[in-house]
């Protein structure tokens, strides 16, 4: 895996080979191919999370036929318009508060357990979600519309 991320690094740049670092020891071979559809604006914000936080663990990129739970939307991970990650251990708070000043896209979070953090290049849209609970969800929105 390791070559594929060099390869990419030197297609796309030094920029972008700093935000394609995260994945050689984040992701396996199947997932480093499913960043390759991440939008570069994504890619970005991760790269700036990693080097103001320290390194994440990406866990969900593109999900072909994804639909936003309980309602039957599709989902911005069916596009590749979404990434959902771990921060670093103990940083959470500090990543999601600093997404939410400066991330213009969807930044979702999740308690209950799941604590790993959603963003997307949609509108700017902020939700809260107990995962694996019955937990409420709480949404905060500039756009009116959501597609997920």
């Amino acid at each position: 895996m390791l070559r594929i991320i060099r390869a990419a690094c030197l297609a796309v740049g030094l920029f972008m080979c700093t935000a394609l670092a995260f994945t050689v020891t984040t992701v396996s071979s199947a997932e480093a191919s499913s960043l390759t559809c991440v939008p570069s604006d994504l890619k970005q914000t991760l790269s700036q999370i990693q080097s103001q936080f320290g390194p994440v663990r990406v866990v969900s990129t593109f999900r072909k036929g994804a639909r936003i739970a309980g309602s039957g939307k599709p989902s911005y991970h069916a596009s590749c318009r979404a990434v959902d990650f771990y921060p670093p251990p103990g940083k959470h708070a500090q990543v999601v508060s600093w997404l939410k000043s400066n991330h213009r896209g969807g930044v979702g979070t999740y308690s209950c357990g799941a604590g790993h953090i959603h963003i997307d290049n949609g509108p700017a849209y902020r939700w809260h979600k107990c995962a694996g609970g019955k937990g409420r969800k709480h949404a905060r929105s500039r756009s009116a519309k959501r597609a997920g």
